[in-house]
């Protein structure tokens, strides 16, 4: 029965212990074979060149299988009864053997799209894995309750745990996604001047500080604010296989977690239930649902007496997350300077500019919440500014993907 591991160890090649167990690995499959064909030593180099392991799953690179596999390794299903088959399966029996995991597979990056059994193309909104590819191990059932997955099917799921800035995240990789290029942005949280600086005026006056992330995933950055020290994070996610990941996450990192219950949803009293709980020390509050709903799942939250101060907003989608800078705006603290952290992609020729489009649109949200809450005389007292432009990393030739740290001064007394 598939479980979360407990190996948390997370290896990137090139490494000189890791790749002498998979030259062992390969040498040995090599000479049990007595292999020696071009071809087929051609395949086992792109094996070596490139994998990463996570715990106790090794994920190959897609390139190794680009071209036609050899002969040779034909046939990666293991025959019953039989240990020692020939081909893929007895290849992935020594990897797996010297390099002391259970599961191998190969992904790609997350495709934007996806087409239905009648070959319509829609959206891939719950950001799925659609190209995972499981090679060897029990990866669980291929299919689920797509939608609304039961405690059985995540029972039934391989889960894996890595380890990063001495924080565990838990994931099925089978149903959700996890990006080791962020590894980056997390770190760069932990120690940000802002978030530390909102975590002293939380402890200063005793109501501590909140962060929302608006795309919350298996907890990427969420957990990064919740080591910074910010008292509580409030996340929203459509993925309900990232929920549980963020559910199982929090729980190995020792923090207590609410997960609204889906039949409770509809209920005024829901999140008032939520606020009772969150005065008894939860730190993680997530939602199962469209995030066009934060705006009010907050001011319920205010309006109970169990939200402290939102300070940090996250806006994490690729490749763009400009549908949820409006909710941002609205669920910052306006008592308070709060920043929002957008995730964008931009031609590297065009960041600068791009930066203060984004300000100016930001500058214009803030502007109108204000004019709301205030009336229109009042629009233009929050001051929007780009504090800084990280850009984290490549996403496409000539395209990067930037986070944003974007200041809006609180609203000024009279």
């Amino acid at each position: 029965m598939p479980t979360t591991v407990e190996r948390h160890i997370v290896w990137k090649s090139p490494g000189i212990f890791r790749s002498l167990l998979m030259d062992r690995a390969i040498a040995r499959w090599t000479a049990a074979h007595k292999c020696c064909d071009p071809e087929t030593l051609a395949f086992l180099k792109r094996i070596q060149k490139s994998y990463v392991v996570y715990g106790s799953m090794l994920l190959l690179s897609t390139s190794a299988y680009a071209s036609a596999i050899p002969p040779e390794l034909q046939g990666s299903r293991q025959p019953e009864g039989d240990e020692a088959s020939v081909g893929l399966h007895h290849l992935y029996i020594f990897i797996a053997g010297e390099m002391k995991i259970t599961h191998i597979a190969t992904t790609k990056p997350i495709p934007p799209s996806q087409r239905s059994e009648t070959n319509q193309t829609s959206d891939n909104v719950l950001r799925a894995p659609l190209d995972f590819t499981p090679l060897y191990g029990d990866f669980g059932p291929s299919t689920c309750a797509t939608n609304s997955p039961t405690v059985e099917d995540f029972s039934a799921a391989y889960w894996v745990t890595a380890k990063q800035n001495h924080l565990y995240q838990t994931w099925s990789p089978r149903w959700t996604m996890f990006s080791r290029g962020n590894i980056t942005e997390k770190t760069r949280l932990l120690s940000l001047p802002s978030v530390l600086s909102a975590v002293a005026d939380g402890e200063g006056d005793g109501r501590g500080c909140a962060a929302v992330d608006l795309y919350v995933g298996i907890g990427y950055f969420a957990f990064s604010y919740l080591k910074a020290g910010v008292k509580m994070v409030v996340g929203w996610d459509l993925n309900a296989w990232s929920v549980e990941g963020a559910r199982k996450g929090a729980g190995a990192n020792g923090w207590e977690v609410v997960v609204a219950e889906k039949e409770a949803r509809e209920m005024t009293g829901a999140v008032g239930h939520l606020g009772e709980v969150s005065k008894e020390g939860a730190r993680l509050i997530l939602f199962n649902e469209d995030n066009t709903r934060a705006g009010g799942r907050i001011e319920q939250m205010r309006a109970c007496g169990a939200l402290p101060p939102v300070r940090h907003v996250n806006c994490g989608l690729l490749p763009t997350s400009a549908g949820s800078w409006g909710i941002a705006v609205d669920v910052l603290d306006e008592g308070y300077d709060g920043w929002l952290h957008v995730h964008e992609n931009f031609a590297v020729d065009d960041i600068a500019q791009k930066a203060d489009e984004v300000r100016e649109q930001i500058q214009r949200l803030a502007d109108g919440a204000t004019a709301r809450r205030h009336g229109p005389e009042n629009a233009g007292r929050r001051l929007v500014r780009v504090d800084f432009v990280n850009r984290l990393k490549s996403y496409a030739p000539g395209v990067v993907h930037c986070v944003l740290d974007i200041s809006i001064s609180k609203y000024p007394l009279r």
